[in-house]
């Protein structure tokens, strides 16, 4: 049961951005809901479909069925087409290695290692295979054994000192999982990296009962289980009864700092549920405690949507203009990422318009860099729209967004950086330089001959009146820098329009 949830979890997410960027059928979602049969894929390769595609995401074709709980002749039948290798790369960089061992698949695992799949292989985040399958609670302890067989130590630690013991403990209802490492040598009273416990690991998933199954074993619960309780479990929130077991039954200190520096409030305010940060607001948690990075709870709230988080610790003392180690205010937080509601407030507020992070960038910069594809921005319609909402509150403060940043970049430079001629026309409407130059001499123009996949930038940036003839520091010109530019040269596109 606990494998088959694992699995439709993962599928979720591996579906959750997929018909929106392909046609093709074996990215959808309805479509392995269905449980196709090898047949039918087999058909549907015939006809065109791609077996070895990826959405944006990626999440390829194979990895999809992996997550799907898709009949093993269709995996392996997509792992011996072209294009799916077993080192191939898909979402965060993991191997297929990784879905099929946190799903428990024995069969596929055994098959992949047959065919060379390196048991050892970490993914972007530096999670390696077996740390995978543990942290995803995978019970299937055959999975462990194939793994240790080829080498995988099961003593081994893992990011921040954790055992394998550790990263299964919250989804490890019959301690079935406990007992097995323990039978490889580890115990529920080792400790991570900073003293942290099998207890307090167990209490990601809120289970009272999996954390009282620990402390019966041993394991002491100590005030970090509040913050692996912040942390939720498998996209799941804990509620307010988790933290009250924890603080009024268990008797942990809610005003407890981790070794991050940080208050429990740093890991609540982007869940956003008021009842549980109020309930530590009430405690006497220190709403101005910054953590290590200089980050207090306020900036991260601040990147959030819902203001009335930001509101309740401004109301608990917050500096609405401490800036972190970066020179990141949350007003930089906020227009960088956050919603216009939450610029509004932090403005009437008195949050500092002036301030600069320590790359010398102002709040045009941040906010002008926010806009994504995809996202509402330049052209979009104008309710509901951040991107121009926010404008419209920092030039109401008087804000020169036209202003050249401290390196004396302007926008035309971000827009450029983004290959967005959107955002350079929307340069071109505040007032921007088009022939600012940047402590290198450089001006947007000349960037663009750098990077340009093609000549639309370059012409767009032309006709705004970027002088072809401008220099930098190094004497040359665009033309001369789109010369070294091979994705220019190699598809023979002319740029004989910048000399």
């Amino acid at each position: 049961m606990k494998a088959y949830k694992l699995a439709s979890l993962l599928f979720c997410l591996s579906a959750s951005t997929t018909f929106a960027q392909s046609n093709s059928v074996f990215l959808s979602r309805d479509f392995w809901g269905g449980k196709p049969d090898l047949q039918k894929v087999k058909t549907l390769v015939a006809e065109g479909n791609d077996p070895a595609e990826s959405n944006a995401a990626s999440f390829d074709v194979t990895t999809m069925a992996i997550n799907s709980g898709a009949s093993n002749e269709v995996i392996f039948y997509l792992l011996d087409q072209e294009g799916n290798p077993v080192d191939k790369k898909t979402h965060h960089s993991r191997h297929y290695l990784h879905w099929a061992a946190a799903n428990g698949n024995k069969e596929v695992v055994d098959y992949l290692i047959k065919k060379g799949a390196d048991v050892n292989y970490a993914d972007s985040y530096g999670t390696p295979i077996v740390a995978y399958a543990a942290s995803g609670g995978n019970e299937n302890t055959a999975i462990y054994d194939a793994l240790f067989a080829k080498g995988v130590d099961p003593k081994k630690t893992y990011a921040d000192g954790a055992t394998l013991l550790m990263l299964a403990a919250a989804a490890d209802e019959d301690l079935k999982l406990t007992n097995y490492f323990e039978s490889k040598g580890l115990s529920v009273k080792d400790k991570d990296a900073h003293g942290r416990t099998v207890a307090d690991y167990a209490a990601k998933s809120g289970n009272k009962k999996i954390v009282e199954a620990f402390i019966k074993k041993g394991a002491e619960l100590t005030d970090d289980a509040l913050f692996f309780a912040s942390q939720g479990f498998r996209r799941q929130a804990n509620g307010l009864d988790v933290y009250q077991y924890l603080v009024e039954e268990k008797g942990l200190n809610p005003q407890a700092i981790n070794h991050e520096g940080a208050t429990i409030l740093h890991g609540l305010v982007r869940g956003g549920n008021m009842e549980i940060i109020q309930y530590f607001l009430d405690k006497k948690v220190d709403a101005k405690k910054a953590n290590n990075d200089g980050n207090t709870a306020l900036m991260l709230a601040s990147v959030g949507q819902k203001s009335e988080v930001v509101q309740a610790l401004l109301n608990a003392g917050s500096d609405v203009n401490a800036q972190n180690e970066k020179g990141q205010s949350a007003l930089t937080f906020a227009v960088a990422n956050g919603s216009a509601d939450n610029v509004k407030l932090l403005l009437e507020k008195g949050a500092n318009v002036d301030v600069l992070d320590k790359d010398g960038r102002n709040l045009a910069f941040h906010w002008f860099d926010s806009y994504r594809e995809g996202r509402p921005g330049p052209g979009g319609a104008p309710t509901g729209n951040p991107f121009n909402e926010k404008l419209a509150l920092l030039k109401a403060k008087n804000v020169d967004v036209a202003k050249p940043q401290s390196d004396g970049s302007s926008l035309f430079h971000i827009a450029v950086a983004k290959e967005n001629v959107q955002l350079i026309e929307q340069a071109a409407k505040l007032g921007a330089d088009v022939n600012a130059q940047d402590n290198e001499g450089m001006t947007a123009l000349h960037k663009a001959a750098l990077i340009a996949k093609d000549d639309t930038i370059l012409k767009a940036l032309v006709a705004l009146g970027a002088d072809k003839n401008l220099k930098t520091e190094f004497d040359e010109t665009a033309f001369d820098l789109a010369q070294e530019n091979e994705f220019l040269t190699n598809n023979q596109v002319s740029t004989d329009f910048l000399k």
